[in-house]
């Protein structure tokens, strides 16, 4: 799912109940005109993280590690946005523009957050 945010009080959802490369690359494709249209940003609906590689763990820190190091390498701009786990701590989406959404897009390990 992704969510188009014109403001903080204008949301547009873009989502489809279906899972895979299949389902997600459509609905990537879709959302930059709309975003365009709106002026707005994208919402990931959480960390955007490539596949771990090679004794990469599976923690938190290597987890916020590759979404970092991940975020960095793309183009366009990115922002980690953070929020509170029902009481548990706090953890991280990524909100980025239109540019970045193409980039990653193009990335090898493209998918969209469940």
């Amino acid at each position: 799912m992704l969510t188009v945010r014109q403001s903080a009080n204008s949301v547009a959802v873009v989502g489809v109940a279906c899972s895979g490369a299949t389902n997600h690359v459509p609905l990537g494709r879709l959302t930059p005109p709309l975003a365009r249209r709106l002026g707005a940003l994208i919402d990931f609906d959480g960390l955007l993280t490539g596949h771990p590689t090679g004794g990469d763990g599976a923690g938190n820190e290597a987890v916020l590690a590759r979404a970092r190091a991940l975020a960095s390498a793309l183009a366009g701009g990115v922002t980690e946005v953070s929020y509170d786990t029902c009481g548990e701590g706090r953890w991280f989406r990524h909100v980025g523009d239109v540019e970045f959404l193409e980039a990653w897009l193009h990335h090898p390990d493209f998918h969209l957050i469940k």
